[in-house]
């Protein structure tokens, strides 16, 4: 029995010395490093930059991406042409990936005692990146990569992109009720030096349309609107009789001036 008993502790010991070796990796090692340069050429170089040749031999043909507002992307080719048509299309409105203040996780996958794969999970954070403005946060959502070494290449062969979250507001303001009749007044084309818009209404919110972004936008007050998708307030001036005039603000920062036109 006693015999028994300490071969049990010792079997017990060795799955937690198992479970260790197999656990996340430290950022110092060979490995984590890896995954980080990886993760570099396919956000940095690819999403960010838009060299999507250089991404390309990173990809694997069986790519399986899963996203929980924009479905199932199944296939390099099709990841690549999503990344080409939605993310780099457009370049005075361009949306930028970077890290989350955690960094990521990295856990290694081994067959045998060989290393064929690894896990990397993390958070990141995602911009918009604006003609004449600073770049500004517009979510920020939960990751897992999984990536598989053959022939010692490495390969980003399955993507989970999850729990996206619009940015945390300080002093949000609270949606009131206003009259139809004053929704109605800031209805109509906007310019500025860089930028157009569209203004319309949608019960008691207004709707702006700038170039492939629209985004809803709720009243504070019969003259200060905001939005729940980005640390954005909008207020309206009416001077000189019918000029109506919109400020944005970014983060309580003024960054636009908008002159209704008709």
């Amino acid at each position: 029995m006693v015999r028994l008993a300490k071969t049990l502790i010792v079997l017990f010991l060795l799955s937690l010395v198992f479970h260790k070796a197999n656990a996340q990796v430290e950022k110092n090692t060979a490995l984590f490093n890896k995954i980080r340069a990886l993760d570099s050429i396919i956000f940095e170089r690819g999403f960010n930059a838009c060299a999507i040749s250089e991404i390309e031999p990173f990809i694997a043909d069986d790519l399986e991406f899963y996203h929980d507002e924009a479905g199932i992307t199944q296939g390099k080719e099709a990841f690549l042409s999503t990344i080409r048509q939605n993310i780099c299309s457009n370049t005075k409105s361009k949306p930028i990936r970077k890290l989350g203040k955690d960094d990521f996780k990295v856990y290694p996958l081994f067959e045998d005692g060989v290393l064929y794969g690894a896990v990397q999970n993390g958070e990141h954070e995602f911009y918009s990146k604006e003609d004449g403005k600073e770049p500004y946060l517009t979510s920020t959502a939960l990751y897992s990569h999984l990536w598989i070494k053959k022939d010692n290449i490495w390969k980003l062969k399955r993507v989970l992109s999850f729990d996206h979250q619009p940015p945390k507001q300080q002093n949000t303001p609270k949606e009131i009720c206003v009259p139809t009749s004053v929704l109605k007044t800031y209805v109509g084309e906007y310019k500025s030096k860089n930028t157009q818009a569209h203004i319309s209404t949608m019960e008691n919110t207004l709707i702006m349309k700038s170039g492939t972004m629209e985004i809803t936008i709720y009243p504070a007050s019969e003259i200060l609107f905001y939005a729940k998708q980005a640390p954005l307030t909008f207020e309206f001036e009416n001077i000189e009789g019918s000029k109506i005039k919109m400020a944005v603000l970014e983060n309580g920062k003024k960054v636009d001036i908008l002159t209704k036109v008709q």
